[in-house]
C-alpha cells in the first residue's frame, strides 16, 4: 500500500521526538565505554567517503589543513543514475588534492557495490523515499567502509580507526546522515568488531574546525578563500552532464549559493 508524504512526515517527526535526548544518551554511552566521544585524528590515516559533492570534497581540505591527516578517499559506485558525473568529480579532486598535498593523499579506492540492492525495488514507496531516503543507503556504505578500514590498515601498516562523512549543519535532523545516525554507527561498529576506538563521524557538525560547525554557505566561503574549484563538484541526482536544477540536491545547492551571494551583499 502506498502511503502519502504526510504519513512519512509524521514518522519522521516521531523519530525526532527524543532526538536530542538520544544524542546525549549515545554520547554518554561512548564516554562510559572509552572515555571520549570523538578524538581528532591528528597525523593519523583516515578514510573520507567522497561522493564528488561539495561537502565531502571540501572536508578533505579541512582535514588535511587542520589535522595533517593522511587521507584515503573512498567512492562507492552504487549504480546510481548520476554515477558517471560523480566519478568524474571524484577523479578530478583526487588529482587536485594529490597535487596540493602530495604527502597527505594516500589513495583513491572505488568500490562497486549496488546500494541498495535493486531486487524488489519496484515495490518501494516513492513517498517514503522522498522523505526518508533509500533504505539503509548510508549505513550500508559505512559498514562496507569499516571492513575496508581493517583491510587497508594491514596494507598501509597503520591503524585506521576514523571514517569521516561530509554531513553539515543542514543535515542535523537527517535520519540517514545526522549526528544520531553517526553516533549509532560508531557504537554499532565498536560492538560488532569488539574494538572500541572506532569513530564514524562528521567534524563539520561540531566545533572541530569552526565554532558552531559548517553550513553549506560556510563551505562555499571556505572554498572561495582557499581556491578550491567547487564548480567541479557534482550534486545533481540526474544522469545528464548538465545539472537538472530541479532535484533536491540541485535545489539545496542553488539555495546555498544564493544565500552566500546575499551574505556578501549584506557584509
Amino acid at each position: 500500500m502506498k502511503l502519502n508524504e504526510e504519513y512519512w512526515h509524521r514518522i519522521l517527526n516521531l523519530y525526532g521526538k527524543n532526538y536530542n535526548k538520544n544524542i546525549r544518551l549515545l554520547k554518554e554511552f561512548l564516554k562510559s565505554n572509552r572515555g571520549y566521544i570523538f578524538e581528532k585524528p591528528i597525523d593519523e590515516t583516515v578514510i573520507i567517503l567522497c561522493s564528488g559533492g561539495m561537502d565531502s570534497t571540501i572536508l578533505i581540505d579541512l582535514v588535511i589543513n587542520n589535522w595533517n591527516s593522511k587521507v584515503i578517499i573512498i567512492y562507492f559506485k552504487r549504480d546510481a543514475k548520476n554515477e558517471e558525473w560523480e566519478e568524474k568529480a571524484v577523479d578530478y579532486f583526487f588529482e587536485f588534492y594529490r597535487a596540493r598535498y602530495p604527502n597527505n593523499i594516500v589513495d583513491l579506492l572505488k568500490l562497486k557495490v549496488q546500494i541498495p540492492l535493486r531486487i524488489n525495488k519496484e515495490y518501494l514507496d516513492r513517498n517514503r523515499q522522498k522523505i526518508l531516503g533509500l533504505p539503509m543507503r548510508n549505513s550500508t556504505m559505512w559498514n562496507n567502509t569499516v571492513a575496508q578500514a581493517v583491510y587497508l590498515s594491514g596494507k598501509y601498516k597503520t591503524t585506521i580507526r576514523t571514517i569521516l562523512i561530509g554531513s553539515v549543519k543542514d543535515d542535523r535532523d537527517n535520519p540517514e546522515s545526522g549526528p544520531l545516525s553517526l553516533l549509532s554507527q560508531t557504537i554499532n561498529t565498536c560492538i560488532c568488531t569488539a574494538i572500541w576506538n572506532w569513530q564514524v563521524y562528521s567534524p563539520l557538525l561540531d566545533d572541530s574546525f569552526k565554532k558552531g560547525g559548517f553550513s553549506k554557505i560556510d563551505l562555499i566561503k571556505y572554498a572561495q578563500e582557499n581556491d578550491i574549484p567547487i564548480e567541479k563538484t557534482r550534486s545533481c541526482f540526474e544522469k545528464t552532464e548538465t545539472p537538472c536544477g530541479k532535484c533536491l540536491a540541485c535545489e539545496n545547492r542553488i539555495k546555498a549559493f544564493s544565500e552566500y551571494k546575499n551574505s556578501l551583499l549584506t557584509d
